[in-house]
């Protein structure tokens, strides 16, 4: 009897530690959410133009030789600097303060948002794909990490396909939600993405939502438009959709692509929401 009593003591006493153990845990995780929620509710403040409008809250190569490639590729590089430049030289547009985001990030590229799916934030551009996975806007090293832009894509989003990638963290934050496109319901509700940059705003539609492996064509980019690759890679990401969206991509047009971490699946996919350009609105 004594080593029953024993027994039930030590099973009470297992049961409240690892009930503590996770109440902290739950209280920490609530509180790294309620931290970065409420960053980037500061930084959407910040973004907010001088006129008070607030902002939403809510590769593979040609067969060319490599001399060929050198060149073209310095051609093209030197363009995207001058691009780049007259970029950064707006101040504001379309209701955002790009002059003071970069004076939090200078590597600011655009604003991302999805309007009804809980996703509003700034995208940058690094130098690679590691540094914002661990990075926050503000450059602080943070588990949320930040929205960024393949760091070989075109800043401005002007190439045929620009991939734009988040975590998927608790709590809804940064692109948690693009899983909930599994759902043909969550699409009809949020069709549409929307992009900011400083030269232009581009509305997407999303014509396929892929569970894709690190060989899908979702990673694949620099192709020119209307070029057969590029319809090529079109007509694949639409046969691999999840499902029938209703939208027919056209390759005369830009698309871009959001990834994620699909947490139920194996760790090498990742969910991928493929959205093609249907307006562009140059800034005034």
């Amino acid at each position: 009897m004594k080593k029953l009593k024993t027994f039930a003591v030590s099973v009470i006493a297992a049961s409240l530690g690892l009930l503590i153990y996770c109440g902290g845990f739950y209280i920490k995780s609530y509180e790294q959410n309620l931290a970065a929620k409420q960053g980037y509710e500061e930084i959407a403040d910040i973004a907010a133009t001088s006129d008070g409008e607030k902002i939403p809250k809510i590769e593979k190569k040609d067969g060319s030789s490599s001399k060929e490639k050198s060149k073209s590729e310095k051609k093209r590089n030197k363009k995207n600097q001058k691009d780049t430049d007259k970029a950064d030289k707006i101040r504001e547009s379309f209701g955002i303060s790009w002059e003071n985001l970069r004076k939090i990030n200078s590597q600011v590229a655009a604003w991302i948002t999805i309007p009804g799916a809980d996703i509003s934030y700034p995208v940058v551009q690094g130098t690679d794909d590691e540094y914002y996975l661990r990075h926050n806007f503000k450059k602080e090293e943070d588990l949320f990490g930040c929205i960024f832009l393949e760091h070989n894509n075109k800043k401005d989003l002007t190439g045929s396909h620009s991939i734009i990638y988040g975590h998927n963290m608790e709590g809804n934050m940064m692109f948690a939600n693009l899983n909930r496109y599994e759902q043909p319901e969550f699409l009809k509700l949020c069709p549409e993405i929307e992009i900011l940059t400083p030269e232009r705003k581009f509305l997407y539609r999303i014509f396929s939502v892929e569970q894709a492996s690190s060989h899908s064509p979702a990673f694949e980019y620099g192709y020119e438009l209307s070029s057969s690759a590029y319809k090529r890679q079109l007509s694949v990401l639409k046969n691999n959709s999840m499902y029938d969206t209703g939208v027919e991509p056209n390759e005369t047009e830009r698309m871009v692509t959001l990834i994620t971490c699909n947490s139920h699946l194996d760790k090498e996919i990742r969910m991928a929401v493929h959205g093609i350009c249907y307006e562009i609105e140059k800034a005034e």
